[in-house]
């Protein structure tokens, strides 16, 4: 009996270590990304072009990974279509944002995110906030503040109108994205749903083809990681989505303003200073005490453990 006890706790330790490994992995990417835009646009890229080439780039890596294309047959593909045109949508919205916008700004505004998604879940589905939900969450914003420098005695911050505006409209179709998919994954693969998501945006891109234009070779090296690394991102993403749902990930993903930071200040030359380490602590702080658990009956949780590496990056067949 201790040794079948044993082996649950060592299988669910396992399983944590697997879910934590996946959302670092997401925050990874999805944080170096606004930086090779940046860097495609530095090359005479457009935001078109990296927005086409991205997701073409995206579907072939999900076609590789999962082994060929597979639908999921557990809900309607007019869902699936959805939630993939949400997420298109989010990427062109923060691209052409990043034209008016820069890396560090656009990542100031669509902090709001985890704050959208949790208050729209706890209207929606009443979800229960733990007893430094709010305390956290307000330290993660001050942080981040704090690793922009705004809001400091003679700071002054000031954001183009319309890039702002692109970057709202940003938060808006991640947050219904990142819902809708919540819903989604409790009967859906992760590895399934997250290739089909880019196959349908590999196909919308095929249709803005004409609009294409002459694309730099110098432009190459940045869309093949943009695309590798954006298809990783999302499978990470959702994967971390069913493990521990969409507000306790949004809530995670405070963490990815101050990794940009620190990543601009090595690859962009940005400044960093006391403000951004002092920062980085208090959104990592804060990221543990905004605790939230979704009220869901137990007959509607999914049965399945959280997937493994193995599982996620084996043969979907």
């Amino acid at each position: 009996m201790a040794v079948s006890g044993s082996s649950i706790s060592a299988s669910s330790q396992q399983s944590q270590i697997s879910t934590a490994a996946w959302v670092m992995l997401a925050l990874t990417a999805a944080s170096v990304e606004p930086i090779l835009i940046k860097l495609g646009f530095q090359a005479q890229a457009t935001p078109l072009q990296l927005l086409i080439l991205k997701n073409l780039v995206a579907a072939l890596t999900m076609l590789v990974l999962v082994r060929g294309w597979q639908r999921p047959r557990e809900v309607k593909f007019s869902s699936v279509i959805t939630v993939s045109l949400l997420l298109f949508a989010t990427n062109a919205f923060c691209l052409f944002a990043l034209t008016k916008l820069t890396a560090v700004e656009l990542i100031t505004i669509i902090t709001s995110t985890p704050a959208v998604v949790a208050l729209a879940n706890c209207l929606r589905r009443h979800d229960h906030r733990g007893r430094w939900f709010w305390p956290g969450l307000a330290a993660s914003l001050v942080g981040v503040a704090l690793s922009l420098q705004s809001g400091l005695p003679g700071s002054s911050f000031s954001v183009n109108l319309v890039g702002a505006i692109m970057a709202l409209a940003a938060v808006l179709s991640s947050t219904v994205y990142r819902i809708k998919i919540e819903t989604i994954l409790r009967q859906v693969d992760p590895r399934v749903m997250s290739l089909n998501i880019f196959v349908v945006n590999g196909v919308v891109s095929l249709l803005l083809t004409p609009w294409l234009g002459a694309v730099n070779p110098s432009v190459i090296p940045f869309v093949l990681w943009m695309g590798v690394a954006g298809a990783l991102a999302n499978l990470a993403f959702i994967a971390a989505i069913k493990a521990l749902g969409a507000t306790r990930i949004s809530i995670i993903n405070l963490i990815q303003r101050p990794l940009v930071v620190l990543i601009a200040a090595v690859v962009l030359k940005e400044a960093l200073g006391w403000p951004q380490v002092l920062g980085f602590i208090l959104v990592m702080l804060g990221v543990q005490m905004a605790q939230v658990m979704p009220r869901v009956e137990p007959e509607k949780l999914p049965a399945s453990s959280p997937p493994t590496v193995k599982d996620l990056c084996g043969s979907g067949k």
